[in-house]
C-alpha cells in the first residue's frame, strides 16, 4: 500500500468536500429562497442531527465491516445528493429533507476518513505521525471552507443558487478522489452477533472505557457548542447590519484561523497535556461567548471566530488521536462514530433551546445562554470524572 499517496488523497478529499460555497450565506439562502429564519434553520440542523443520531454508529459499524474506501465514496455520493436537494428546496420540509440526506452522507464519512489515515500510517509503524497528519488534513478542510466562503459571499448577490451548484461540483470531484484510495491493511472482526447487538456492545464499551468514555462526552459537549457558536455568526452579522457580500470574507478569515490552529496544534505535543489543552479550549469558548455578547461589534466578530473554528481546530485532532490510541482497528470507526453521535444527541435539545432564546431575546442572549450551558455542562462533567476516578481508586485499593 502507498501510504504517502493515501495521505495526499485524503487531504485532497477533505479539501474538496469542504469547499461548501453555501456555508457563509446559508442564512440569507434560507431567507431569500424559502422565506425562513434562524429558528427554521436550526430546525433543519436538528433534522440533520437526528439523522446522525440514528445512523452514525451503525454506519461506523458498516465501515468496520466493509472496505473503508467504498464507505467513503458512498458517503461522498450521498452528500452531494443532499446538496442537490437543497438547491431544489422551497420550504422547510424540503430543506429538512435535504439536511437529513446530507446527514446520511456525514454518517458514512464520520470515523472512516480518520480511520483510513490512522491505519495507513499504522501499516508502516508511523502512528506517532497521526496527530500531525490529522491536524494537517483537518486544516486543509478548514482552508477549503475559507476559500469557498470568500467566493460564496461574493457570488451570492449575483445568483443565489450558484454557491450550492459549485458545492455539488466540488463533491463530484471528491467522489473521484475517494475511489482512487488504497484500502489500508487492518484486522477486520468478523461479525459474530447480530449487527444491532454488536453495535450496542461496542458503544457500551466505548462509553464505559475510563479514558475514551470521558473524551467522547467532552467532545459531544464541546463540538455541539462550537457548531452553534459558528452558526450564530450570521445572525450576529445581521444584527450589525452588514451586507451579505461581507459574510464570506469574515467567515473565510475565521476558517483560515481555524485551519492554522488545527495544523499547528501538534506543536503543543510534549508541552501541554491533552487534558490541559482541552480545558484551555473549553475556557476560551466560554470567554468568547460572553465577550461577544457584551455588545454587538467588531470585537465580537473576532471572538466568535475564536470560539467556533479556532477551538474546534485545536481540540478535534486531540480528541481523535486519544480515541484512536485506545481502540483497535476492528472497532475503530464504530467508536469514532459514537463520538460524533454524542455531538448529535446534545445538539438537538441545545439547538432547540437556543432557537427559542433567539426568537425571544436575540443573538446576544443566545451567546450568554451558550456560555451558561458550557459552564454547567463542564462542571457536571468534571464532577462525573472525579467521581469515576475516586470509584476506580477504591476498587484498586480493595
Amino acid at each position: 500500500m502507498r501510504v504517502d499517496r493515501n495521505i495526499r488523497l485524503l487531504e485532497a478529499h477533505s479539501l474538496l468536500m469542504n469547499m461548501a460555497f453555501v456555508i457563509p450565506v446559508i442564512m440569507p439562502f434560507y431567507r431569500d429562497q424559502m422565506g425562513l429564519g434562524f429558528r427554521d434553520f436550526l430546525i433543519g440542523e436538528s433534522a440533520f442531527a437526528a439523522t446522525v443520531l440514528l445512523l452514525d454508529v451503525p454506519m461506523g459499524w458498516v465501515s468496520d465491516q466493509w472496505q473503508r474506501k467504498h464507505v467513503l465514496a458512498a458517503g461522498t455520493l450521498i452528500m452531494l445528493s443532499g446538496y442537490a436537494l437543497l438547491l431544489a428546496a422551497h420550504s422547510l420540509p424540503m430543506a429538512a429533507l435535504a439536511q437529513s440526506v446530507i446527514g446520511v452522507g456525514i454518517c458514512f464519512l464520520n470515523g472512516t476518513n480518520t480511520a483510513i489515515l490512522y491505519e495507513s500510517l499504522m501499516a508502516q509503524g508511523r502512528e506517532a505521525e497521526y496527530r500531525k497528519r490529522e491536524g494537517r488534513r483537518a486544516g486543509f478542510g478548514l482552508y477549503a471552507v475559507a476559500g469557498a466562503s470568500l467566493l460564496g459571499g461574493l457570488m451570492y448577490p449575483h445568483m443565489h443558487q450558484l454557491p450550492v451548484v459549485l458545492t455539488v461540483i466540488m463533491q463530484n470531484a471528491a467522489l473521484v478522489v475517494a475511489c482512487m484510495l488504497d484500502e489500508p491493511e487492518r484486522h477486520r472482526k468478523r461479525a459474530e452477533k447480530h449487527p444491532v447487538a454488536d453495535i450496542v456492545e461496542t458503544t457500551r464499551y466505548a462509553l464505559r472505557h475510563p479514558e475514551v468514555g470521558l473524551i467522547i462526552i467532552f467532545a459531544g459537549i464541546m463540538f455541539c457548542s462550537t457548531k452553534l457558536i459558528m452558526w450564530t455568526q450570521q445572525p450576529y452579522y445581521m444584527a450589525m447590519g452588514l451586507k451579505e457580500g461581507v459574510y464570506g470574507l469574515l467567515m473565510a478569515v475565521g476558517f483560515v484561523l481555524g485551519g492554522f490552529s488545527s495544523q499547528m496544534a501538534h506543536r503543543l505535543d510534549g508541552k501541554v497535556s491533552t487534558h490541559k489543552a482541552l480545558l484551555l479550549a473549553w475556557s476560551m469558548a466560554v470567554l468568547a461567548c460572553l465577550g461577544a455578547a457584551l455588545s454587538v461589534g467588531w470585537h465580537g466578530v473576532g471572538l466568535l471566530m475564536v470560539g467556533g473554528t479556532c477551538i474546534y481546530g485545536i481540540a478535534q485532532p486531540r480528541v481523535s488521536e486519544a480515541i484512536n490510541r485506545h481502540v483497535g482497528s476492528e472497532r475503530r470507526a464504530t467508536i469514532l462514530s459514537t463520538q460524533s453521535l454524542c455531538v448529535s444527541v446534545l445538539f438537538i435539545p441545545v439547538s432547540w433551546a437556543m432557537g427559542r432564546v433567539s426568537d425571544g431575546y436575540g443573538v446576544q442572549a443566545v451567546l450568554v445562554a451558550l456560555a451558561a450551558w458550557l459552564c454547567v455542562a463542564g462542571l457536571s462533567l468534571a464532577a462525573f470524572g472525579l467521581r469515576r476516578r475516586n470509584a476506580e481508586t477504591i476498587v484498586k485499593v480493595t
